[in-house]
């Protein structure tokens, strides 16, 4: 058996490097803690979520993918949460849906990657 304490990051891949880190940080206020432009790679932070930007020319997620990034928020910030989707005309894929005694949005970023918010957390 192998033993993790962890995740380290969340590998994500994009097509362009600055734009993915645009929309995150606008939109989720992550920051970048490391670049690497040479090899189009980025570490990006929002409190304890490390997400790994790795850049690929030309990289468009499959509208058939079932992978998503997942992230749990408080049930008082997910209506403004919908309406920041909105007001950035980001594209819905999926909710607002009730589940789990809760709620939950996909939508997708730049490249077609899915982001879930949601909540009550899993666990």
């Amino acid at each position: 058996m192998i033993i993790i304490e962890s995740v380290n990051y969340i590998g994500q891949t994009v097509s362009n490097l600055e734009n993915s880190i645009k929309f995150y940080k606008e939109l989720f206020d992550f920051e970048v803690i490391e670049k690497i432009s040479t090899s189009g790679q980025a570490f990006i932070k929002m409190g304890d979520i490390i997400i790994g930007l790795f850049e690929v020319p030309g990289y468009k997620c499959s509208p058939d993918a079932k992978s998503r990034i997942s992230f749990f928020m408080d049930e008082e910030d997910f209506e403004d949460a919908l309406e920041e989707l909105e007001t950035e005309k980001i594209k819905i894929v999926y909710g607002p849906e009730n589940i789990r005694n809760g709620r939950t949005v996909v939508f997708l970023d730049p490249d077609g990657n899915q982001i879930e918010l949601s909540y009550p957390l899993i666990g």
